[in-house]
């Protein structure tokens, strides 16, 4: 069952808000002050709707372990119990963000160096495989599809760290992207240092590595599954967000004034702010030619306008304050994604999406694709960048907007699920049965904290107009 609230009570031009959770619905109001919003954070630490998980070995799943004779069984087939780059540095930024507000964390069992340990657990994982790297490199494996499970692993055991065995699409730039982010993003805001006992030698070996990847595959031009695993093809999203950890890899660079060296079984790689500079000019002319299609060109022919997984390095570079190519493009993106994959209650991956994390479904209707949760609270940081950067009440009032219906898609339980999904049977919308998602709940946290810095900023510039 929903809980309606009318367009004209959210003031909002986007359609009318579905709230899934009765107790939630009277929390969702149109403006808020500090107060609000406290009351909200409050509400949702309380239902465990924030709570993330780490193991001691710094891993997670893509499933946040809550009750574990509840949880395990929820996840029919256990996959979402191995761990993805893309997922664990979401996760980290969530962490990192909570470690970094103290009134922001009350009540949350998250301690502050968790995002550090999931960071580091990443790059130990890699350091075991730097075989991958190096074999790539050196043209023992193509790169190409075929050779897929060949690529550095970006799903593993979240436990040992290592590869989980089975077949899979490794070939995942924007997975990779999101890791060396984390990295040298951390080191740029000194949040991190090089020389730090935990990160080496695996940080060398990771950003050493995947610099001399990302050339030999020509990033900029490589055909890669993306974040969704469905399609090989030149994606929008991977080559967005090869550039945003590039451009945060340059700054690093730039400021310690010497390239990076390691040596590998002999074989020597370097990394030079020129080499970096080089990479991130043709991942910028890519994304210019692209516009803003997901994918214009793929190994089947097929071509997609517009993807959900566009907000991925959006939300990188709303995270560094700097945005992908410009202004114009990233709300000519969002706006794109609003009006072709908004739904009721969450966001469609794609047109004509068959995936409802479990099987491809075949008796879809019109507009019957999962809707996708973590969609609205992402848009709602990127909204909330945009403000903070331009003071455009319109951004703010976006931002408003989605993290209304970030708060909406909670389920009864109070819990954030993958996606909504149509029963087979019932034809209701129903959670599907991966909750809570990490990636969700790491971009309810986001958002969060997003709208508690535009109150903040809000406040300020209507304090400072009032003394003008």
């Amino acid at each position: 069952m929903s809980y309606k609230i009318s367009d004209s009570a959210l003031s909002s031009p986007l359609a009318t808000l579905s709230v899934q959770n009765a107790e939630v619905a009277k929390l969702i109001q149109t403006g808020y002050s500090p107060a609000d919003l406290e009351v909200v954070r409050k509400a949702l630490v309380a239902h465990n709707t924030l709570t993330l998980r780490r193991y001691p070995s710094g891993g997670h799943s893509a499933v946040t372990i809550l009750d574990i004779n509840e949880t395990l069984y929820s996840s029919l087939d256990g996959l979402l119990y191995n761990m993805w780059d893309r997922d664990n540095i979401m996760q980290c930024l969530a962490e990192l963000t909570l470690a970094e507000d103290d009134a922001l964390r009350v009540g949350l069992p998250v301690d502050v160096k968790a995002w550090r340990r999931g960071m580091v657990a990443a790059l130990e994982h890699h350091k075991k495989g730097d075989y991958r790297f190096v074999d790539l490199c050196l043209g023992r494996a193509s790169g190409y599809p075929k050779d897929y499970m060949r690529r550095p692993h970006i799903r593993y055991n979240p436990i040992s760290l290592s590869e989980c065995g089975d077949n899979w699409g490794h070939g995942q730039n924007d997975s990779l992207s999101f890791l060396n982010f984390m990295l040298f993003h951390g080191l740029r805001t000194n949040r991190i240092n090089w020389t730090d006992i935990d990160l080496q030698p695996s940080a060398l070996s990771f950003a050493a590595l995947c610099h001399g990847l990302f050339w030999k595959i020509h990033v900029w031009e490589d055909y890669d599954l993306g974040a969704w695993e469905d399609c090989v093809g030149r994606h929008w999203s991977s080559v967005a967000c090869a550039l945003v950890s590039l451009r945060e890899q340059r700054k690093f660079l730039q400021a310690s004034g010497k390239p990076l060296h390691y040596n590998k079984d002999g074989h020597d790689f370097w990394v030079t702010e020129n080499g970096v500079r080089e990479l991130i000019e043709k991942c910028e002319a890519t994304l210019r030619e692209m516009g803003t299609n997901e994918f214009i060109a793929s190994e089947s022919g097929a071509t997609r306008s517009v993807d959900l997984a566009q907000l991925n390095p959006l939300l990188l570079a709303a995270f560094a304050g700097e945005p992908v190519l410009d202004d114009a493009n990233t709300v000519a993106v969002l706006e794109k994604i609003e009006a072709e994959l908004l739904g009721h209650i969450g966001l469609r991956r794609y047109a004509n999406d068959l995936w409802d994390g479990r099987i491809n479904r075949h008796d879809f209707g019109e507009k019957e694709e999962a809707q996708w949760v973590h969609g609205s609270p992402q848009m709602s940081f990127i909204y909330g960048d945009l403000y903070k950067r331009t003071g455009d009440e319109r951004f703010y009032d976006k931002q408003v907007l989605h993290f209304n219906r970030a708060l909406a898609s909670i389920s009864p339980r109070w819990l954030t699920p993958e996606a909504w999904i149509i029963d087979a049977h019932t034809r209701n919308w129903v959670a599907d049965a991966n909750e809570p998602l990490a990636w969700a709940q790491s971009m309810l946290v986001l958002a969060l904290a997003g709208m508690k810095q535009s109150i903040a900023l809000k406040s300020q510039t209507a304090t400072a107009a009032a003394a003008a």
